[in-house]
């Protein structure tokens, strides 16, 4: 027969004595407890947490009361009525704000707190009920001193105007500002930090290979569409010449013996340029002046035989037979050499076009001694005022008004020479300045 043997485990005793005692301590009989609710008009205690903060017992709170909203008819007393806030700076890094907490609803919507004085040698118990109030604690803004509040300066003063009551486009320039500022940092001397000044290093290095505004204004002037004018000549007359223009050879080439004959047997010339027209005779003295003219005869031709290709600015010259129908007898090598340098292949863009009326009108001021009214050439162009006057400044000459006694002599009235204009092409030159477009907005 099998005995069974019951074991049993011992308890551990309890090492901390954190867990009640077995025996309860003997108190002495406190009799009868009397119990009265205080219900306070002024002032209520306050049971207050600071749950995650260390609150030191230093710091003192000041109060802050105002009446409550939406009070009941029935409502009593100073917690039914008030609400408190307590609020300190005194620490030097913290700001502390204890407000009420209330539940609107929930389990704990009906909950109150109370605080309870208990007097043994008359067994009363006075009762009042008590505010419910957590403590938080907050970082202190930075307090700028009064130095710093007056140190800012106009500019300074202007950007926080401009930030608060600018435009749109000038609060954008006022953060690209921000944005792009290199600040000094902290230091008393203002010095820049280290990776500042290695920044700037590498910049500078970066920087040493490129062009300045001055060799890129230069850069794109000499690529405008315009002929190369002699920036160092002290004598206008070397600022553009007729082998600049034209060329040596070209210039050998044209045939003027044509017209010399006709002038000196007193016959009329007949051209379609109003322009050149009213110079033969004027010019007839001066081999070299007819040869221009009847260069510019034949660039004044190409530019009114030239048809706008489609909807864009881009132009076909005319075919080649027909050019030498135009040109009226000039040598095919003159009318090649023109064809290849004022279009790609007979096709003129705007630069080509450009080109070609800026020659035009730098061979006008060769033959009209640098002072022109330009009335005629802007009537065989087909330009405006406006236009013909843009061209005349891109080759450097200025654009006046009629002189008053030449108005005269033309029998012009005001509203008349008001349309037209005089050019002059003077030393100093002055071209037009290169703009430079500023860099897209981030």
């Amino acid at each position: 027969m099998a005995h069974t043997v019951e074991k049993s485990k011992k308890r551990k005793q309890n090492i901390d004595g954190s867990s009640r005692p077995s025996k309860k301590v003997a108190l002495e009989d406190a009799g009868q407890i009397k119990i009265s609710l205080q219900i306070q008009d002024q002032w209520a205690p306050i049971i207050a947490s600071t749950p995650g903060v260390s609150f030191p017992s230093s710091v003192l709170l000041k109060p802050y009361t105002k009446a409550r909203e939406n009070v009941q008819k029935k409502a009593r007393g100073v917690l039914a009525t008030t609400e408190v806030i307590l609020h300190s700076n005194a620490h030097p890094k913290l700001e502390y704000t204890a407000r009420q907490q209330q539940e609107i609803s929930g389990p704990d919507a009906l909950l109150k707190h109370y605080v309870g004085v208990y007097d043994p040698s008359t067994g009363k118990l006075e009762v009042m009920e008590a505010r419910k109030m957590v403590i938080r604690g907050v970082v202190r803004a930075h307090q700028a001193t009064e130095e710093e509040q007056f140190s800012k300066n106009m500019r300074e003063q202007r950007s926080d105007l401009g930030r608060a009551f600018g435009t749109k486009k000038a609060k954008k320039a006022l953060a690209s500002i921000t944005e792009n500022a290199i600040s000094r940092g902290g230091s008393a001397a203002g010095k820049a930090d280290a990776a500042t000044q290695a920044m700037i290093a590498a910049m500078a290095k970066d920087a040493e290979g490129m062009a300045t505004r001055a060799e890129l204004a230069a850069e794109a002037d000499s690529s405008k569409p315009r002929p190369k004018a002699n920036l160092d000549a002290k004598d206008i007359n070397d600022v553009y010449t007729v082998d600049n223009l034209m060329g040596k050879d070209i210039m050998k080439a044209v045939p003027v013996l044509q017209w010399q004959t006709a002038l000196k047997a007193d016959k009329e010339i007949v051209v379609s340029s109003e322009y050149v027209a009213r110079r033969i005779k004027k010019v007839s003295a001066s081999a070299d002046k007819l040869k221009m003219l009847r260069y510019l005869l034949l660039l004044i031709e190409i530019h009114k035989g030239s048809k706008v290709k489609g909807r864009g600015t881009t132009k076909m010259l005319p075919k080649r037979e027909e050019l030498k129908k135009i040109a009226g007898g000039l040598p095919e090598p003159v009318i090649e050499n023109a064809r290849r340098q004022f279009s790609s292949d007979g096709t003129m863009d705007k630069y080509h076009n450009d080109l070609l009326t800026t020659h035009i009108c730098a061979i006008a001021c060769l033959v009209d001694n640098y002072v022109l009214d330009m009335y005629d050439l802007q009537s065989d162009l087909g330009l405006d005022t406006k236009v013909m006057s843009q061209y005349f400044n891109e080759i450097g000459a200025k654009t006046t008004a009629l002189p008053e006694q030449y108005r005269k002599d033309l029998g012009l009235d005001k509203a008349a020479a008001a349309q037209r204009r005089m050019v002059k092409l003077r030393l100093p030159l002055e071209f037009p300045k290169v703009s430079f477009a500023r860099a897209p907005r981030r």
